[in-house]
């Protein structure tokens, strides 16, 4: 659970980032309304996972340091699992909605996804026998270098990305009225989802006895 957790930690800060990143693209490109929606629905994830960060009360066993190590370097790959996913996104947008851009991987789109799978699966399981399997300072060591290689293909994913969110920037307008309702909506879930999380968090447990 410890290396699914901190796949995941790697995978929710990297996305929150290019939350950020899309937020000031919008801003930058004049799009207030816009940039002032995408901040708002960032708000809904902050919100909740800050408010069960404070309601967990449950201690967490302290961890070595060769053990945050390892933690640490497999969370880099969640990192670029994020940066391959606002790729992906990014890419459908500007292809299949659109159609403004092409695909320039050989393989064409949708099949050029699997060229960046075919080495995002292995290192990813490579990894992780190498962080949590093997034991040893070498498989350690040996776990480095190739995290920074993910790190560069997730790099270049991340360019590919922001190129494709201009896309988005330069294309989208929406109608006032569609902003209006969608910024209520918005208002709307982020008071709604963290009273449910308080009552589900409060709620009190049935003995079977």
């Amino acid at each position: 659970m410890g290396s699914l957790k901190s796949l995941a930690q790697g995978f929710i800060v990297a996305a929150g980032l290019i939350w950020l990143f899309n937020v000031f693209a919008l801003f930058r490109s004049g799009d207030a309304w816009l940039a002032l929606l995408y901040l708002l629905i960032l708000f809904i994830p902050v919100s909740s996972l800050t408010y069960l960060k404070l309601k967990n009360t449950n201690p967490k066993a302290a961890q070595g340091t060769s053990e945050k190590r390892r933690n640490l370097l497999f969370s880099f790959q969640g990192v670029a699992l994020a940066f391959w996913m606002f790729d992906i996104a990014t890419t459908f947008y500007a292809i299949n909605i659109t159609g403004l851009a092409v695909e320039l991987n050989p393989l064409g789109w949708p099949l050029g996804i699997l060229g960046a799978f075919a080495y995002y699966a292995p290192t990813l399981v490579f990894s992780y026998i190498l962080l949590f399997k093997m034991k040893e300072n070498i498989a350690l060591y040996a776990a480095i270098p190739l995290t920074l290689l993910t790190l560069f293909m997730g790099a270049r994913n991340l360019m590919a990305g922001a190129q494709n969110f201009q896309v988005f920037v330069d294309t989208t307008a929406l109608a006032t009225g569609v902003q209006y309702g969608l910024l209520a909506l918005i208002i709307t879930v982020n008071l709604a989802v963290p009273l449910a999380l308080k009552r589900m968090v409060t709620q009190p447990k049935v003995v079977l006895s």
